[in-house]
């Protein structure tokens, strides 16, 4: 037995109720429902497409990737296809990609930002969001350069779109944030609004569906809301989009047809069709020539068009077109009689003159009446006659004195444009909170962190304190390594937010700089219980077991995190500093490689790698990791200064003495940058400039033994006895326990008479790890 050929209002209803329990959150009923809709119409791609949706958003990933694969001409199909190959990963990326570009020719253009409300929606996705995807599929392929191409174009046709600004970010694009939040032409065009004023002849009552030159498939042209009692139409765009302005348009000239729309063909809406091809509706009773023009000059036909239908329709007589349209035939003598005729049209005299011509005239007029009649209403006679009509106002009415009104048509007022003033404001205040939110993280991404705190804390109290804005203020604290800040930022977001996992990594690494054991175990232990799963969770234990310096634990923790979630960079760094603390320096490597994967502008695993080869002695590719993750956070005094000491040991101390400069103008109140420089100067013999750092940081870090000892041999050099043996004595009071140290130091103090600079290098070493 054959299949039966599925009915159109039979998928509909199957539609209905798949997006009534998509939108109701009843995946297994959607997945159920949509099966049978497949079964039913198997070779529709509508169908497909909702089916291998109702797969993507119940986690079946493969089984929607495997439905979409054959059917990258569809849209929808190749957008699943895609979202499918970006998640699963491992290589897929480049399938997704070229599945979205072999359909390009049908979502090129299109743009839905402003046709999605409580009761509509566009099933298909639009330009903006298929760029964004793109991006995000460049972006994981590692092609950057195509990542940022796709970003931008999504923004500019989509500013609201978030992801794509934060993609442009993740790649370290440069950025104007002013130009992207701002009202594109189509946003300026749906702030328009018709104010009507002129009256202009409108459709009351649509006609009849015309033919077109193939029969749509009965799956792919059913995409209007399912809850919506009134199907779509050419012109049914919401009001104030810019396709509503060109629907309109269109709309007019075809008389408000409600068309349906044939296969094959793309619509920005979800509609798909080939190219429509109308016939024109017979043409109605028209009683003079004077009405002809005037009803043609209103439906703006050009001559062009005329000579189109006028091919097309062949011509007719009065009777037949009377006939065919129902209404009785007039007689040609009484339409005669009763119509009221220019001197343009006749050379002179009234009808009574002209009842007494003879029988020949008679008839030779009749002929040269029925001739012009016959004749369509756009040939460029008429067009010359009517020249005047239509370049003035379209409410200038010609001759219609004795025309009945057409019965399909009435009078409605000519729209005129005016801007919307509400829907202006909130599109402007949209756009105005997106700039501003978008100013502060994009200086946090560039880690200008005092610009993106003055940015964020100029929003109102109702923005700032939601848990999105002060994790950016958290973090903005903790890279200014502002601990004590950064941690009563994220007490108030627990506060607010007890159940959020997101960012809570970074929690708990403050908790572990800050030495808090309890609040960091106490923390690792809520997120458990939150969502076990988390990736955050395990790197809040990690981190608390790396504290009790159990780093075997600590490791099996990361490891369980970056198997939770492989582009989680930071739980791979993790795991890269605790096999440097167990000097493991080849597995490091690896976890620090594999965070660079994940995030290529992640700069602590630059900053690890570049401290394993400082570690193993390859200064050269020391050098060069440690200036990477200086370009990506310049602002960071510690990744200058790293740079400097790797300078400083290849003994080009003016290299060191240059990053040293730069990281003390980056954080005036950074001791060791100060040490740093102070040292550096004192290797070069510049001991007086040495002994200005010194004082400023005697004032910064008064208990400092490293700094007292600095203080000791730079008198010692100065000649200065008794201030070397102040300073000398004073750090051996500020660390007692460091026994070889105070060896050392005690040495100092016997040789105050010989005025050589001695090496010191073993007994900064030794009091650094007291």
């Amino acid at each position: 037995m054959s299949s039966p050929i599925p009915q159109p209002h039979i998928i509909n209803q199957y539609r209905n109720q798949v997006w009534h329990s998509l939108d109701n959150h009843l995946i297994p009923t959607a997945l159920f429902t949509a099966e049978r809709l497949h079964a039913y119409d198997p070779k529709g791609g509508d169908s497909v497409h909702l089916l291998a949706l109702c797969y993507f958003r119940d986690g079946q990933l493969k089984a929607a990737e495997a439905l979409t694969r054959q059917w990258s001409r569809h849209v929808g199909c190749a957008y699943i296809f895609a979202q499918c190959s970006l998640e699963l990963g491992g290589g897929r990326q480049k399938d997704g990609i070229i599945a979205l570009e072999k359909c390009k020719s049908q979502w090129t253009g299109t743009s839905s930002w402003n046709m999605h409300t409580d009761s509509e929606r566009r099933v298909l996705p639009d330009a903006a969001a298929i760029y964004c995807l793109l991006g995000k599929l460049y972006h994981s392929d590692g092609k950057q350069k195509q990542s940022v191409e796709s970003f931008v174009q999504a923004v500019k046709l989509n500013p609201f779109i978030w992801e794509a600004f934060e993609g442009l970010l993740d790649t370290g694009a440069k950025l104007r944030v002013g130009n992207i939040f701002k009202q594109t032409p189509e946003m300026l065009a749906a702030v328009v609004q018709s104010n009507s004023s002129n009256p202009i002849p409108a459709r009351t009552e649509p006609p009849s569906i015309p033919t077109f030159n193939m029969p749509p498939k009965a799956s792919e042209n059913i995409h209007h809301d399912p809850f919506s009692s009134i199907a779509p139409t050419l012109g049914s765009r919401p009001e104030g989009g810019l396709f509503n302005k060109l629907n309109e348009s269109i709309g007019n000239n075809l008389g408000g047809l409600d068309l349906d729309t044939p296969a094959n063909h793309r619509d920005h809406d979800g509609m798909i069709g080939v190219e429509r091809q109308v016939k024109p509706p017979g043409a109605p009773l028209r009683k003079t020539r004077a009405t002809t023009v005037d009803v043609s000059s209103r439906r703006g036909l050009t001559s062009r068009n005329a000579k189109d239908i006028n091919n097309d329709v062949p011509k007719r007589t009065t009777s037949q077109m009377a006939a065919e349209s129902g209404v009785p035939a007039t007689r040609r003598s009484t339409r005669l009689l009763n119509t009221k005729l220019t001197s343009k049209f006749v050379g002179g005299g009234s009808i009574a003159d002209r009842s007494g011509v003879n029988a020949k005239e008679r008839e030779a007029k009749k002929a040269k009446t029925i001739t012009s009649r016959n004749r369509t209403v756009h040939s460029i006679g008429i067009e010359k006659m009517t020249m005047k009509a239509r370049t003035t106002e379209p409410d200038v009415d010609v001759a219609m004195t004795d025309a009945k009104p057409l019965p399909e048509t009435k009078m409605m007022p000519q729209p005129t444009k005016q801007i919307n003033e509400r829907q202006q404001e909130a599109q402007l205040h949209m756009l105005e909170m997106f700039k501003q939110l978008g100013t502060g993280y994009f200086a946090l991404s560039r880690y200008s962190c005092q610009e993106a705190l003055q940015v964020f804390n100029s929003l109102t109290p109702s923005q700032r304190d939601t848990p999105w804005v002060l994790s950016k203020i958290g973090r903005a604290y903790y890279e200014m390594a502002n601990y004590q800040e950064a941690e009563k930022i994220f007490m108030k977001i627990r506060q607010l937010d007890p159940t959020r996992t997101r960012d809570m990594e970074v929690y708990s690494t403050l908790l572990w700089h800050l030495r808090k054991e309890v609040e960091l175990s106490y923390l690792a232990h809520e997120l458990v219980e939150i969502d076990r799963l988390s990736p955050q969770a395990w790197c809040a234990i990690g981190n608390s077991f790396s504290l009790q310096r159990d780093h075997e634990q600590a490791l099996k923790c990361f490891k369980r995190a970056t198997q939770l979630d492989p582009k989680l960079a930071y739980a791979f760094t993790l795991q890269g500093h605790e096999h440097v603390s167990s000097e493991e320096y080849e597995k490091a490597l690896v976890a620090y490689r594999s965070a660079v994967s994940a995030d290529s502008r992640h700069y602590n695993a630059w900053y690890g790698l570049g401290k394993v080869y400082e570690k193993t002695g390859k200064y050269d590719l020391s050098e060069r990791h440690f200036k990477t993750a200086a370009q990506i956070n310049p602002t960071n005094s510690v990744l200058v200064c790293c740079v400097g000491m790797v300078l400083e040991k290849t003994k080009n101390f003016k290299g060191a003495l240059a990053q040293y400069d730069l990281a003390c103008r980056l954080a005036p109140r950074s001791a060791l940058s100060r040490f740093k420089k102070a040292r550096t100067l004192m290797a070069l013999g510049n001991y007086h400039a040495a002994l200005q750092e010194l004082q400023i940081l005697k004032d910064l870090a008064p208990d400092e033994a490293n700094v007292h000892y600095t203080l000791g041999r730079l008198y010692k050099a100065l000649k200065d006895r008794t201030n070397a043996i102040k300073h000398f004595t004073t750090a051996l009071h500020l660390d007692p326990k460091a026994s070889k140290a105070n060896h050392l130091i005690k040495e100092a103090l016997e040789n105050l008479e010989d005025g050589e600079m001695d090496e010191d290098s073993e007994v900064y070493r030794l009091l650094e790890h007291s």
